[in-house]
């Protein structure tokens, strides 16, 4: 599982090395390719047949993951765009939107937990939630480790 989280990486750190103009269809392109990958990891730690109720509680939760990520995109986008010549304004925008957009993420999972747990067992939910969780903190590792700091060269 550890190799399909390389192939993850690659593909969700695309978004933070392509211009502004091409930021919508990288998106667009990398969230298809990141939730098929991200399924088939859910299917095969899960162990859940086909026509189990976690799915489409799954579909739901990932409709609004991916509108959270997209927003996350852009604001590192955007923070690549300016981190060289950052202002206080801009730092304090990004920043705010950042705190929000992960304020979101924790909201997310409290939300789709308790939906999830009501398809299956409140540990199947946790355990879900669980891979969840690493997913997405190594995938902000990785990004974290790609971006400059503000005014580094």
């Amino acid at each position: 599982m550890k190799t399909k989280f390389i192939v993850l990486f690659l593909l969700m750190s695309i978004p933070v090395m392509v211009n502004a103009q091409a930021v919508k269809d990288e998106i667009a392109l990398i969230q298809s390719a990141f939730g098929l990958e991200k399924r088939a990891m859910i299917e095969e730690y899960m162990g859940l047949p086909n026509d189990s109720a976690f799915w489409p509680a799954y579909e739901a939760y990932e409709k609004e993951r991916r509108e959270l990520m997209k927003q996350r995109i852009l604001i590192i986008n955007e923070y690549l765009e300016n981190f060289d010549t950052m202002t206080d304004a801009k730092a304090d925008e990004i920043a705010l939107r950042t705190i929000k957009n992960n304020a979101n993420f924790a909201a997310l999972h409290g939300k789709h937990f308790k939906k999830i747990k009501k398809t299956v067992s409140p540990k199947d939910a946790a355990k879900f939630l669980q891979l969840d969780t690493y997913i997405q903190n190594t995938i902000l590792l990785a990004i974290s480790e790609s971006l400059p700091f503000i005014g580094e060269q």
